[in-house]
């Protein structure tokens, strides 16, 4: 059984009704047919996830924190198969995918008492898309607007909704010098963990691709070459049939709270006075949380000499 430890994890106690709000695929239900049993009494997990991202997620879970020979469980690796984000023109909610193990309480000595923990683990692979509006001018232009008294605010960028919060900074404009071939400008990338949970991999590997705007290109790697880390994704810890996303680099959020990425461009066709033009981050991973249970096994085996 390989088990996952990783700090900062975040361990979810529900049953019945109970659930975690958040964007991704979230555990709504992780719930025990019987909370208090006896030794060799069989009962059931059920677990219910949902995808309230924007994205397409391939899911499974592993149940661990307990000994599976134990329970008389074997199949603790489960796919949970494709879910569907929500679709707003259909009015539908994201899907919702299911599984059970059946298991069979561990033999206890009567009168003994024990509290296990069994916990579920739901790994999902997902992407994370940002398209970030960036206003780029001629210095004329920029000396007539000023004249005139307009304002040139920064657009936000416009993030799809998952674990991981995007933040592209660019500053309000990009102005191209007279000398056009001179005009460089950077761009500034803060990837933030809002999810719950974890990436999955050594030091939390993000598949990264950075599509600069039309009229650019970049001044070196973006990110930089050093920064790839995909060699360190270890698929030995996810449920089969979960594999490492295809991206062209990756970056590492070490802390698994927080990552930054700078790269830097220059203009090489500039605007005839004013243009909006677009650049797009595109972010794959694989994610997961968890979510445990008490179950308490009273023992009612008697123990031969």
């Amino acid at each position: 059984m390989v088990v996952l430890l990783a700090s900062g994890c975040t361990n979810l106690s529900l049953g019945g009704d109970s659930g975690v709000s958040g964007n991704g695929v979230v555990i709504r239900t992780f719930d025990s047919s019987l909370k208090n049993v006896q030794s060799d009494d069989e009962f059931a997990l059920h677990l219910e996830v949902q995808n309230t991202g924007d994205a397409i997620a391939t899911a499974a879970a592993q149940l661990i924190n307990i000994y599976p020979q134990d329970w008389n469980v074997f199949n603790t690796d489960q796919m949970i198969g494709e879910l569907l984000p929500a679709d707003e023109d259909a009015g539908t909610e994201g899907q919702i995918g299911t599984l059970d193990w059946r298991l069979r309480a561990p033999e206890l000595q009567r009168g003994e008492q024990r509290t296990y923990n069994p916990m579920v683990r739901v790994f999902y692979s997902y992407e994370t898309r940002v398209i970030k509006p960036i206003t780029f001018l001629t210095s004329e232009e920029l000396r007539r607007a000023v004249q005139n008294g307009e304002s040139l605010p920064s657009e936000p960028a416009i993030v799809s909704a998952g674990p991981l919060s995007v933040n592209v900074q660019t500053g309000e404009f990009v102005r191209t010098k007279d000398d056009w071939e001179q005009s460089y400008f950077p761009v500034e990338i803060t990837i933030t963990n809002t999810g719950g949970g974890l990436i999955a991999g050594e030091n939390y590997p993000i598949g990264i691709e950075v599509i600069n705007p039309p009229g650019t290109v970049f001044r070196g790697d973006c990110p930089r070459a050093s920064q790839t880390e995909w060699m360190a994704f270890d698929t030995n810890i996810l449920p089969a049939g979960l594999t490492r996303p295809v991206s062209p680099m990756a970056i590492n959020m070490w802390d698994g709270k927080q990552t930054k990425v700078t790269c830097e461009l220059k203009v090489v066709n500039p605007p005839e006075y004013r243009e909006s033009r677009e650049l797009k981050v595109v972010l794959k991973y694989i994610y997961y949380q968890d979510a445990t249970i008490p179950i308490t096994v009273t023992g009612t085996r008697e123990w031969g000499f």
